[in-house]
């Protein structure tokens, strides 16, 4: 939680407007509400390589005829985004995530990221092997991402 927290008011203090929806507490964003958005930031743990249920289920659940070809991808509720931006926590370290093939990272990058505005690319903002930082190094790495995400564009 400090971390979305601190990615929150990082994002609030450079004057971006920041709906945060908890998807693990049985929040929705749906479609509707992304439209205009500029910006998709999404934080979490890595599950399993890839991206916690609850996320990977929004995504099936809102891009669902995008994904499976039916809708055009003009009409995409991402089309305004140009900022995606991942943040995230693995237990495992980044060798282990590379052999997996980054799952996660893959699925945002070639997925997510086609029905978002023209040259989106992903940011990716990682700590890998989280169990093996000292408390110290935890810190540093969210004081980080908020210098990262400091810079980001309105």
């Amino acid at each position: 939680m400090a971390l979305r927290d601190r990615v929150v008011e990082t994002l609030e203090r450079a004057g971006h407007t920041v709906e945060l929806v908890r998807l693990t507490q049985g929040e929705w964003i749906d479609g509707a509400s992304l439209a205009g958005a500029e910006g998709l930031v999404l934080v979490y743990p890595t599950w399993w390589g890839g991206l916690p249920a609850p996320m990977l289920s929004w995504v099936q659940r809102e891009l669902a005829a995008w994904l499976d070809g039916s809708a055009d991808r003009a009409t995409s509720p991402l089309r305004t985004v140009r900022h995606l931006i991942a943040v995230t926590t693995h237990g495992s370290p980044k060798w282990t995530n590379w052999l997996q093939g980054e799952p996660g990272r893959q699925l945002l990058r070639r997925t997510i990221a086609r029905f978002c505005a023209p040259g989106t690319r992903l940011r990716w903002v990682a700590l890998y092997g989280l169990d093996q930082h000292s408390p110290e190094e935890i810190t540093a790495f969210v004081e980080r991402t908020a210098s990262e995400l400091a810079g980001v564009g309105g």
